[in-house]
């Protein structure tokens, strides 16, 4: 997939958003199709900000990052949900990656959501992205398959890591993440057309109404 990493100046935002006030060096976007899922079919697995780890086949942990957050992106005010992420062991015996990211904003509607990340031990200085999951571009119908996950990010250069670096790592974990989201879909599609093979039509109308919730 083809990635973007130009220089840009950040405009100030509209309320409830960072304001940056200092041009930013890195911007970018990775891009990873999801062909047989519709944009709000992927969107109900992928909207949960305290999901992560269940997608991202990097990410051992993510959950709330203490016990005062909010443990729900549900009409959060912007800045009271953080989330702790952890990546998965190191084979040189180093500590895992980690940091603390805040959303700032959740757009159900245009099914997206933004955060900036704080501390880490990946050397990111100020970084913020966007996750965002759109109809195929062929289409634009939120109800026909076909859709594309895009995740789009600024930030200062990352102490120790090249801007290709970056790109390559988080181009490999979007197409991780879509990669898992068509094997959940596919999995989900074929018990429901085995239920409904062996003649259980109303199990299968039951089947349909939770198996795109990520609840545990």
């Amino acid at each position: 997939m083809a990635a973007t990493a130009t220089a840009t100046a950040a405009p100030e935002e509209e309320e409830g958003k960072r304001v940056m006030t200092r041009a930013l060096e890195w911007e970018g976007c990775v891009v990873s199709p999801v062909p047989t899922a519709t944009a709000d079919e992927a969107w109900a697995l992928l909207s949960d900000f305290l999901a992560f780890h269940r997608w991202h086949p990097r990410v051992a942990k993510c959950r709330p990052a203490s016990p005062s957050a909010a443990a729900s992106t549900a009409a959060a005010p912007p800045g009271s949900v953080v989330r702790y992420c952890e990546g998965t062991p190191r084979g040189d015996g180093a500590p895992p990656d980690w940091a603390h990211e805040t959303l700032l904003e959740h757009d159900a509607a245009r099914r997206f959501f933004r955060y900036e990340m704080n501390d880490n031990n990946m050397g990111f200085g100020v970084f913020v992205a966007t996750f965002r999951v759109v109809p195929d571009a062929g289409g634009g119908d939120a109800d026909a398959p076909g859709c594309e996950l895009r995740w789009e990010f600024e930030g200062d250069p990352v102490r120790g890591t090249p801007k290709e670096a970056l790109v390559a790592r988080l181009q490999a974990g979007l197409d991780g993440m879509a990669a898992r989201v068509q094997e959940h879909l596919m999995s989900a599609r074929a018990a429901d057309a085995a239920v409904i093979a062996a003649g259980g039509v109303e199990a299968a109308d039951e089947l349909n109404r939770d198996k795109y919730s990520i609840a545990v």
